[in-house]
């Protein structure tokens, strides 16, 4: 039971407590994927993802679509030489889902007129609120512009406060665009379920509920089964990525695998939470002081020491991996790949 003095060999309670680590790890990967299942509604890991700060931050933003909403919000000149706002990623995303809707439930030429109407409806009401919000939409694009030319005029060179309220300022432009994008998307979420309600029979009810993507920023570059939108790519990736780590680790299967995953998964959120004192915005000091070295970085660096032992084989389903399919397809190679002696050349020429 004691600690082998050896340097490269440990004893019993060493292998004890590092199943033990492995499996409390797992299980702590394993909850948080479990969370999220159970709370698939309403997980997102947008929120996460717009909070992201340090030298990696604009490589996390680039994973939400569109987050600044200078795609879904046009600003169109009239004839006139006003302006005005549009969106027509809604609009031609509203026409090719109802194509889809059209094909998939079989609608007849009566239904299909009166789909077409809900949706001519729906666009009005989608410009109406546009045309009541213009003024604020117009003054944020001007404030986004000067932000960006401020943020890119005191790159590396601004002194800390003013580094924290460009922040402030960022978080509030996402926090007020967000406003009318999330209005706009529950306007689709709508005009969805009244083409589901108010058009189709029961029959066709019966086939399920058709799952597109209802504005152009959402759409994938591939189709992927069971997936309508990039943003739901995304949830389900980092939900059943932990599951998955979790499992794996818990049940001491593919355990190496599983320990590398979850250590890139650790460093990802190091990369979003950059832990440096000049990085803003500052960690609030309740969570504690890091220097580059947080508790993610920590679990992290467990994990890669997991996967470099085979603990997986000491207490799981590795030893009856290892002993079933890996040591008999190794004994199978090592034996075809031989080294033929002379003398057996020989004797097999003369044969």
């Amino acid at each position: 039971m004691v600690l082998n003095r050896s340097s490269f060999q440990i004893g019993l309670t060493a292998v004890v407590l590092l199943v033990l680590l492995r499996v409390t790890i797992g299980w702590h990967f394993l909850y948080e994927g479990v969370w999220k299942i159970a709370n698939s509604d309403t997980f997102s890991a947008e929120p996460f993802l717009t909070q992201a700060k340090g030298p990696f931050a604009p490589l996390f933003y680039s994973m939400i679509p569109d987050i600044d909403g200078r795609e879904r919000l046009q600003v169109v000149k009239d004839k006139a030489g006003g302006q005005t706002i549009q969106a027509p990623a809604y609009t031609r995303a509203w026409d090719k889902a109802l194509d889809r809707f059209a094909a998939y439930y079989r609608l007849d030429d009566k239904q299909r007129k009166q789909a077409e109407r809900i949706c001519d409806q729906y666009k009005k009401n989608l410009d109406a609120y546009l045309a009541e919000h213009r003024q604020d939409i117009l003054g944020y694009f001007d404030s986004l512009d000067r932000f960006v030319r401020e943020e890119r005029g005191s790159r590396n060179q601004g002194a800390h406060f003013q580094r924290e309220r460009l922040w402030e300022r960022q978080q509030a432009l996402r926090a007020e665009v967000n406003g009318w994008l999330r209005a706009m998307d529950a306007m689709g979420d709508h005009y969805w379920k009244a083409l589901y309600e108010e058009v189709l029979t029961p029959a066709q009810r019966g086939r399920g509920r058709l799952k597109v993507a209802l504005v152009e920023t959402q759409y994938l570059p591939v189709p992927v089964p069971f997936v309508a939108t990039r943003s739901d790519l995304l949830n389900k990736t980092v939900t059943y990525a932990l599951t998955l780590i979790g499992l794996g680790l818990m049940a001491g299967c593919l355990t190496r695998l599983a320990a590398l995953g979850g250590a890139g998964f650790l460093a990802f959120v190091v990369m979003t939470q950059w832990p440096w004192p000049t990085v803003v915005p500052k960690t609030p000091e309740i969570v504690g002081h890091a220097l580059l070295v947080d508790k993610n970085f920590v679990e992290m660096m467990a994990l890669l020491a997991l996967a470099a032992l085979p603990v997986g084989r000491w207490a799981g389903l590795d030893y009856f991996l290892y002993h079933g399919v890996c040591l008999p397809m190794r004994n199978m190679c090592g034996c075809c790949c031989k080294p033929v002696s002379k003398t057996t050349a020989g004797d097999a020429a003369a044969a």
